[in-house]
């Protein structure tokens, strides 16, 4: 039985405004959340190696450095006595498990009866400094690590507890900062994970509003250019409003907060299902400005609009969805909740739309849609030119595939830890600071396994092998912060030959018996089982090197590789790369491997569902150029211009082709309509060109508005996001209002022909 509009417009309503309500509850349990340890990736057992080395050692990137810069150079009494101080009080504070300082950093002598600790600084007498700073510059593994070459800065190592929530890794960040402000360095350069999940936290939740207020003004801009009515503004926004509250409030209820990636779940809800509201609009303006009857519009809306936006709908999910082959569960929820609100919006367009239009529909907006002889000359004018210039576009078109086609092998894939960050961020600037005068802040983690069970790390020649790869690392990583049995090693051996100044060097094998000695018998000291287990069969190499990339450091990890195959016997040991800042890279090649993978998906999926409708391979092919053929050029466009591909640019070819594809399937279902009332190809072609060129137009600038919002971001990745995508959609409306009509006109003229 058929429930009259006057019963089921207010039952939708009703249901609208119960769900908005809960939803509202909902919303206030939402959170942002920055959890780094999520983008690790699951492939390969890479994050099981990771999990299994830093259960058996410690975290490698759990910790802080602290630059304290002094212009007139380290070797003053008042400076030097500010750095002590600082570093006494940063030991007590909650969260710390150790702080390493020039201050309290000791030289050890065990030559005589007793072990000597003689200090490094010696702070209170400054006849002192002289022979202090030629023993620290004649120590090579002090510079670079707590020393810089140019003597003007100190660096301070706060490791802290791990595992720390945000609520406690805030609390450690703002104390500490609350402790080194009030010394009044000359500069102060503070960098770590709890300092950048900070940031990172901070910038979300200031560009979750930055985005969906951009989006607003703009997408009301265009439409009162198109609607000129606060109605034409009103309704539809507040569809894709509801769309959003609702998928936000399903987030809330499910327990899902806001991350790096669903910040821009509004964003995108906000433009794919505006899209659906101004054809479902505009198509029933200008059948009341024709004259039809009211109550046959909707069934004519869902006729001519309903099939080809619910296609879209297809199209759209598809290509979100196609991130679920993402081994990333932030870039899998964000395709998951994105594909939601999508189509909640699809379904409140045919529900919610209908009812607000039922019992309110101002005469002033039929008057925008009656007939526009100005805006139909135009479209004339362009449709006969591309009649008349066929050849041209289509040679055009090879051409610029031609010149894309070179600029997609200069595309590089690579990954730098903080390059998503502005440069005018202060923790971009402190990362550039440690990069520039020390090692660098990036951890470098190895996980070293004793093969030869008769053997473990203790044995000289496994510790003569281990040196050699330290000798490596400091070569070709140019490490710092180096923490390893071979370090060990020598700074024992110094000790016991009561040594004050330079690197200690690798014992012989007769002399490393007292070492050794020394290692087993004070194999529990908690400092030793932080790089070497208790039974000698694991052991840890671990550093800090700068932010060079991935694409360098995967050069120096391929020479490394090479390097253990030629000096490291592999019947004895074992050396896997591991760590945090390791796993980001590997995340950032599996994910251009992933996408790559959705991207074929979401184009078999959308080609064998045209076949399904038009039953022909050929309109299969006429459907997939135009909206392939902009990616092509994006690539292109990347190449040459150095954008590099990583996690985020790699979505943007899924997602992009998805809503691309909207305008070609509106188009194409046009033209078969018109065909199908009787109509010659080029009168057709005509009625699709007036009928379906100005919803395309409008949803065109309403989606780039959209995306436009995501260029303010502070994150890179945003940035070139919303930046590849808006150029995607401008060059795949040009391809579908000049170069779709020619391959149709190709297509469907030899049909007729036969």
């Amino acid at each position: 039985m058929k429930i009259p509009q006057k019963i089921l417009h207010p039952i939708v309503l009703f249901f609208v405004v119960a769900f908005s309500i809960l939803c509202a509850f909902k919303i206030q349990d939402l959170k942002f959340d920055y959890d780094f340890e999520a983008f690790f990736p699951n492939e390969d057992n890479e994050l099981g190696v990771y999990e299994t080395h830093r259960n058996r050692f410690e975290w490698d990137n759990e910790f802080v450095l602290l630059g304290l810069e002094n212009k007139a150079g380290i070797f003053k009494k008042d400076f030097l006595q500010k750095v002590e101080l600082l570093s006494d009080e940063l030991k007590k504070l909650p969260y710390v498990d150790r702080i390493i300082s020039p201050t309290n950093i000791k030289n050890i002598s065990l030559s005589g009866l007793a072990p000597v600790q003689k200090r490094l600084l010696h702070i209170e007498d400054e006849s002192l400094y002289k022979d202090d700073s030629i023993n620290i510059y004649k120590t090579p593994e002090l510079i670079g690590s707590f020393f810089p070459k140019d003597a003007k800065s100190i660096s301070i190592f706060i490791k802290t507890e791990e595992g720390l929530n945000k609520v406690k890794s805030d609390s450690l960040a703002r104390n500490i900062e609350k402790a080194f402000t009030k010394y009044h360095f000359d500069d102060i350069h503070f960098v770590g994970r709890i300092v950048a999940q900070d940031v990172y936290l901070k910038n979300l939740e200031k560009e979750f509003v930055y985005f969906l207020s951009i989006s607003f003004v703009l997408v009301i801009l265009f439409l009162w250019l198109s609607f000129r009515s606060i109605y034409g503004i009103v309704v539809p926004l507040t569809i894709v409003i509801i769309s959003i509250f609702w998928t936000l409030g399903i987030m809330a209820m499910l327990h899902k907060s806001l991350d790096i990636m669903t910040v821009m779940l509004p964003t995108m809800i906000f433009i794919a299902g505006m899209s659906d509201v101004v054809h479902f609009f505009s198509k029933h303006f200008e059948e009341l400005a024709k004259g039809t009857e009211k109550q046959k519009i909707y069934p004519l809306i869902l006729k001519e609009v309903g099939f080809p936006t619910f296609l879209t709908l297809i199209t759209t999910v598809v290509g979100f969805l196609s991130l679920l082959f993402s081994s990333i569960k932030p870039i899998k929820d964000f395709g998951i909740y994105t594909s939601v609100g999508i189509v909640i919006a699809f379904c409140l367009t045919y529900t919610l739309l209908p009812a607000l239009l039922y019992f309110f529909t101002p005469k002033k907006l039929v008057s925008v849609h009656t007939h526009d002889n100005k805006t139909y000359n135009v479209m004339r004018s362009i449709l006969f030119w591309i009649f008349r210039n066929q050849k041209t576009i289509v040679v055009t078109s090879c051409l610029l595939v031609a010149l894309s086609i070179i600029g997609v092998y200069n595309i590089k894939v690579n990954n730098i830890l903080l390059e998503d960050l502005s440069d005018n961020v202060k923790i971009k600037q402190d990362f550039k600071f440690f990069d520039k005068y020390y090692s660098g802040a990036r951890p470098l983690e190895f996980a070293v396994e004793i093969k030869n069970k008769n053997k473990t790390v203790w044995d000289y020649d496994i510790m003569k092998q281990l040196n050699l790869v330290d000798e490596f690392l400091k070569k070709e990583y140019h490490a710092g912060f180096m923490y390893s049995p071979a370090m060990l090693t020598k700074s024992i051996n110094k000790a016991l030959n009561d040594e004050t100044s330079g690197e200690g060097k690798f014992p012989n094998q007769e002399d490393y018996e007292a070492v050794k000695k020394q290692l087993i018998e004070n194999k529990k000291n908690k400092d030793i089982k932080r790089i070497i287990t208790i039974d000698g069969r694991y052991a840890r190499i671990n550093g800090k090197i700068c932010d060079v990339g991935s694409i360098i450091v995967n050069e120096q990890n391929k020479r490394f590789k090479e390097f253990i195959q030629k000096n490291i016997n592999s019947n004895d040991i074992e050396i896997k790369i591991t760590g945090a800042a390791h796993l980001v890279d590997r995340n950032n090649e599996y994910m251009v491997s992933n996408m790559t993978q959705g991207f074929l998906f979401s184009i078999i999926v959308i080609a064998l569902l045209t076949y399904f409708l038009h039953r022909s391979w050929r309109m299969v092919l006429v459907f997939i150029l135009p909206n392939f053929i902009p990616l092509l050029i994006i690539a292109g466009i990347m190449g040459f211009a150095g954008i590099e591909l990583k996690a985020a640019t790699s979505l943007v070819f899924s997602i992009a082709f998805g809503v691309a594809t909207d305008d070609t399937i509106h188009f194409i279902s046009r033209l078969k309509i018109e065909l199908g009332y009787g109509k010659s190809l080029i009168y057709a072609f005509k009625r699709t060109y007036f009928e379906t060129g100005k919803p395309i137009v409008l949803t065109t600038f309403i989606l780039m508005g959209g995306f436009v919002s995501l260029m303010v971001s502070d994150f890179q990745s945003t940035f070139y996001f919303g930046f590849l995508i808006c150029i995607t959609i401008i060059i795949a409306v040009i391809a579908d209002f000049f170069l779709l009509p020619v391959l149709l006109f190709w297509l469907l003229g030899n049909k007729k022909k036969k």
